[in-house]
């Protein structure tokens, strides 16, 4: 299996698991939980914060740490927002037993705007460390 396609496999398992919560599965299937917390929006929130991460990492696995920043955003947020994207119109017009929700596709946005600025964050502080290293060697 070639290298590109083997970090594809986590990424497309937890796009699965997504696609059968939010399109396969009955609103009658779902558990009640308490009013009090959008525990709905939280959980596409956790769902597309998860899916962004990983996309993240296996796209900095896959380039062994020498990522363009460009192209780690567009497989990191670009394709979960497409995705949802996707999800939430097919709600609407080929899964009718669910309900498209605008809300519904802002909280996966917000998701991996999340998991994009944490990753962000991580992959600077990454070469921050990187680039100071050889200095700090030739300190010593």
């Amino acid at each position: 299996m070639s290298r590109f396609f083997r970090h594809l496999l986590l990424p497309g398992f937890i796009g699965l698991v997504i696609f059968v919560l939010t399109c396969l599965l009955t609103p009658n299937e779902i558990p009640e939980m308490p009013d009090i917390i959008p525990w709905d929006k939280l959980a596409h929130f956790g769902m597309f914060f998860v899916l962004s991460v990983v996309c993240y990492y296996d796209y900095f696995q896959l380039n062994d740490g020498n990522v363009r920043k460009g192209r780690w955003i567009f497989w990191g947020f670009v394709i979960p927002v497409l995705y949802g994207a996707a999800i939430e119109l097919l709600q609407k017009y080929v899964f009718t037993n669910r309900s498209a929700d605008i809300v519904d596709f802002l909280s996966d946005m917000l998701g991996s705007v999340v998991a994009s600025i944490l990753s962000i964050y991580i992959l600077d502080r990454k070469q921050k460390a990187k680039k100071s290293l050889p200095l700090q060697q030739n300190l010593r």
